[in-house]
């Protein structure tokens, strides 16, 4: 690589050795055109060049031989700093893909524990209502009527006729006659009798009312009935329940 670079160099350097007096010859033959035109343009061409080669030529050469110098001394080991060489890169591992995971089976199986059942005392709850006699009576009407003396009695008339004396006497003829001893002469019989009237036969009864038949009776209540739950022990129980697993 070394030579291969050295040898370019050197074909660079022989090139521009070459090129340069032509370049330069070139630039004094456009001088002297310039000359004869102009003596302004001929004054400004002598001052751009020193011996027949222009400024730009010598700077180009100058470069030429600098950049062969120091690549000469790089290529034959001289004091230039050998440049660190750029490291390769690490190529980059294809990633291992991931195995797809198998489905897990799930099974359900049956849980059996046993479990305490506390005790609980005994309490009362409230049941139903009933009812009950609270000792007392009443009275009440039971809706029907019924007749009873009241302990007076009074007078009415039967609706009937009778007749009775009245304790008075009376003399009437009677329609016979009779003959007199002093002149038998005949004269009417009277007698004498007991006077009579017609009333109305009348009777005394005992007086009566219609009231309301009425019935004591025990006053009732009506409560709530109490019901007591008994005490139930302590004790311990079975109890079962599915659960699910991942199949072994």
């Amino acid at each position: 690589m070394k030579n291969v670079l050295k040898n370019l160099l050197t074909s660079i350097a022989t090139l521009a050795v070459v090129l340069i007096p032509q370049i330069a010859y070139g630039a004094e033959g456009s001088e002297e055109v310039s000359a004869a035109e102009g003596s302004a343009a001929g004054s400004a061409a002598a001052k751009t060049a020193v011996g027949g080669v222009s400024a730009g030529t010598i700077a180009a050469v100058v470069a030429i031989a600098a950049a062969a110098a120091a690549i000469s001394d790089s290529g034959s080991g001289g004091g230039a700093i050998t440049p660190t060489p750029t490291p390769t890169p690490t190529p980059t591992p294809t990633p291992t893909p991931t195995p797809t995971p198998t489905p897990d089976v799930i099974e359900e199986y049956i849980i059996t524990e046993v479990v305490d059942v506390p005790g609980t005392a005994s309490y009362t709850v409230a049941g139903a209502t009933a009812t009950r006699t609270t000792g007392a009576t009443a009275v009440r009407t039971t809706g029907a009527t019924a007749v009873r003396t009241t302990g007076a009695t009074a007078v009415r008339t039967t609706g009937a006729t009778a007749t009775r004396t009245t304790g008075a006497t009376a003399t009437r003829t009677t329609g016979a006659t009779s003959t007199a001893t002093a002149g038998f002469s005949l004269v009417d019989v009277h007698e004498t009798y007991d006077l009579q009237e017609t009333y109305d036969v009348v009777e005394t009864y005992d007086v009566v009312e219609d009231y309301d038949v009425v019935e004591t009776f025990d006053t009732e209540e009506t409560y709530t009935t109490t019901v007591t739950v008994p005490a139930v022990a302590a004790s311990t129980a079975v109890q079962t329940s599915v659960g699910t697993r991942v199949a072994q």
